[in-house]
């Protein structure tokens, strides 16, 4: 028998924080949220936070936001810029923005905002959610990057560092 003491929702680590990469690597510059977590992975993080390799994102990524204080996802994402340009916005700032269908910052994938709300449903998402959307070239059937979007790496990683750095 349970007590009502065993149904309570689990307390994250105090200060944890989830580097999210999410998209396809055979999909061209879908790939950019792996290179971008491979590149950080070899940097000196703060010790309180973990880079991931999400894959394609479903319903399941809300299973790998849970239990995190801060979340940082990282992205191919049609955000209306040239390609390699990139977008760093908040869960709210999308949420603020997704009824006007011609202004919202859009995530390539259903799949993330679907796992987004459900977490929200839920009560399981991170405190903090901050997205990374990358402007894609290419998401053809192919492995590697385009050029614009390779080169905005190291820059990107430079901005989630001192995200990560400022705030940890």
């Amino acid at each position: 028998m349970c007590s009502s003491s065993d149904h309570h929702k689990p307390s994250p680590a105090p200060g944890r924080t989830l580097v999210l990469a999410l998209g396809n690597p055979l999909r061209g510059d879908d790939g950019v949220g792996q290179a971008v977590v491979e590149r950080l992975a070899a940097e000196s993080l703060p010790p309180d936070v973990i880079v991931q390799d999400g894959g394609t994102p479903g319903l399941e990524t809300v299973l790998l936001l849970q239990g995190y204080e801060r979340a940082i996802i990282v992205d191919a994402a049609e955000v209306g810029r040239a390609p390699g340009e990139w977008v760093r916005f908040t869960l709210k700032d999308a949420t603020l923005t997704a009824n006007d269908l011609h202004a919202r910052v859009a995530v390539h994938y259903a799949g993330l905002a679907e796992a987004l709300a459900l977490g929200e449903a839920l009560d399981v998402l991170p405190a903090a959610i901050t997205i990374y959307g990358i402007q894609p070239l290419n998401l053809d059937w192919t492995v590697g990057l385009s050029e614009p979007v390779r080169a905005a790496i190291p820059a990107l990683c430079a901005a989630i560092l001192d995200e990560l750095k400022s705030t940890s």
